[in-house]
């Protein structure tokens, strides 16, 4: 498929990707790994149920909009497919605990999982068709992402790399509904029209965009599916055009070659990185370099004097303000925080839910190592190793103890398996807005792992 690319290929490809995607076709890498996103993503959004913030006003818009067949994940009650894909969105990212393709850094299943559950529940699928309709949407979500020559953020004013969920939803609603290719490009090309973020919610620190953004991008791909299907129509060049996705937010700088390498054989969704800590990924290297220093040398947190962080070009936003980063007036702030996340990792030896709470921000301890933290960045490590870090630690007694990670923990190359997974969706649903027990989690947890054999995807619903 990719031996003659073209630009003008693009969206024809990625349409006829979509549409096509068969489960008996499906090879069973793929199969095993949107399972294993279903189950990361259904935790994540039982934990997001019970945040604070903006997710809150999204689950009571989606009660107030009246039942329906599609489950509000741990909230006790339904609503239209839609408002449904909405909410779940919206608490889909809240903790920020989703699964990440490193590579491109998009978080595929934030927005293509609450896509695809509220469209199954609404039509009554299988569970085989729900594990096909997440392939589909993430796989285009990652081949979106591959696409953008060099970092996407700095081609525009907008907040480019979230908007690529949006398409992965279409293409999962898309494909629940049996849409073909022609009507897939439309869909597409629909989810165009409703979402396009602007950049400067990254630097507003009162912003709660960061948290809920995925609600929109899930709800856009949900709607133009169904707009789609009914035969509304926009344009056929959602991609490559030039007034399509990459002319307008990227500056019409792309590689569809990139992007189109391998697809139907190499499936990108099954190389996601699944976190093993509640934050951006971008911290994680350096959450994961400073328990790495903190349990193999012998110093008292109250030793140390400085902390040096080199960082790549992608992730110096999560350095920058310092004033905004070492003092973070929210959780999801202190998320997309290297200094405080360093600080909590250094004081508690560990990093968790609720060590982003309101308490847990005014924590002086965390506070004061994350006021020593300055940063590098190191312009020779290339964009698809963004999530590479290296941290320094100066003592008092005159030692410096420095830790690298060029890949952190829970990427393909060092996963964290199923067992620590399910723990993860254990913790995270006894947090939820209307908890389980633990035995009644691990229940669901099974069920999820094993989504395929399910008849009723309204069992996977929480």
């Amino acid at each position: 498929m990719t031996s003659q690319v073209t630009a003008e290929t693009l969206s024809e490809a990625l349409s006829s990707f979509a549409a096509t995607r068969d489960w008996k076709t499906i090879p069973e890498v793929a199969r095993d790994a949107a399972c294993t996103s279903l189950l990361d993503q259904m935790g994540t959004i039982l934990a997001g149920s019970a945040a604070g913030g903006g997710v809150p006003a999204f689950i009571e818009l989606a009660r107030e909009s009246g039942d329906g067949p599609s489950t509000v994940v741990g909230c006790g009650f339904r609503t239209s497919a839609a408002m449904a894909a909405l909410a779940n969105g919206a608490m889909a990212h809240a903790v920020d605990y989703e699964d990440t393709h490193d590579r491109t850094l998009v978080h595929p299943n934030a927005a293509v999982v609450p896509a695809a559950l509220a469209v199954a529940e609404k039509i009554g699928a299988s569970g085989r068709d729900l594990v096909t309709a997440i392939v589909a949407g993430a796989e285009i979500a990652c081949r979106l992402g591959m696409s953008f020559a060099g970092n996407p953020q700095k081609a525009s004013g907008f907040f480019v790399l979230p908007m690529c969920g949006a398409y992965g939803a279409a293409a999962a609603a898309g494909r629940l509904l049996g849409l073909g290719p022609a009507k897939m490009t439309q869909a597409f090309a629909l989810t165009l029209g409703q979402v396009s973020p602007s950049s400067a919610v990254v630097e507003h620190g009162p912003s709660h965009f960061r948290q809920i953004r995925d609600g929109f991008n899930a709800k856009a791909g949900v709607v133009a599916a169904f707009l789609a299907k009914s035969g509304v129509i926009a344009f056929d060049t959602p991609f490559e055009g030039p007034k399509g996705f990459f002319g307008l937010f990227a500056g019409g700088a792309f590689d569809p070659a990139a992007g189109l390498e391998g697809l139907g054989e190499r499936y990108e969704m099954a190389q996601l990185s699944y976190k093993p800590w509640p934050s951006c990924r971008g911290s994680h290297a350096f959450v994961e370099a400073a328990l790495v220093l903190r349990q193999t040398h012998s110093f008292a947190v109250g030793d140390i004097v400085a902390i040096d962080a080199k960082v790549s070009s992608f992730f110096e936003p999560l350095c920058i303000p310092p004033e905004l980063r070492k003092r973070p007036p929210s959780a999801i702030a202190a998320k997309f925080s290297i200094p405080f996340t360093v600080g909590v990792a250094l004081a508690k030896g560990r990093v968790r839910i609720e060590d982003f709470g309101d308490d847990a921000l005014r924590d002086p301890a965390v506070l004061r190592l994350a006021s020593m933290v300055t940063h590098e960045v190191d312009g020779a490590w290339p964009h698809a190793e963004s999530t590479r870090g290296r941290l320094t630690i100066r003592l008092a007694d005159g030692r410096s103890l420095t830790h690298e990670v060029a890949a952190p923990l829970g990427h393909p190359e060092r996963p964290i398996g199923h067992e620590a997974l399910v723990d993860k969706f254990v913790d995270c649903g006894l947090v939820a807005a209307k908890p389980r027990s633990g035995d009644e989690l691990r229940s669901l947890a099974h069920r999820l792992l094993h989504a395929g054999e399910v008849q009723d995807v309204s069992s996977l619903a929480a």
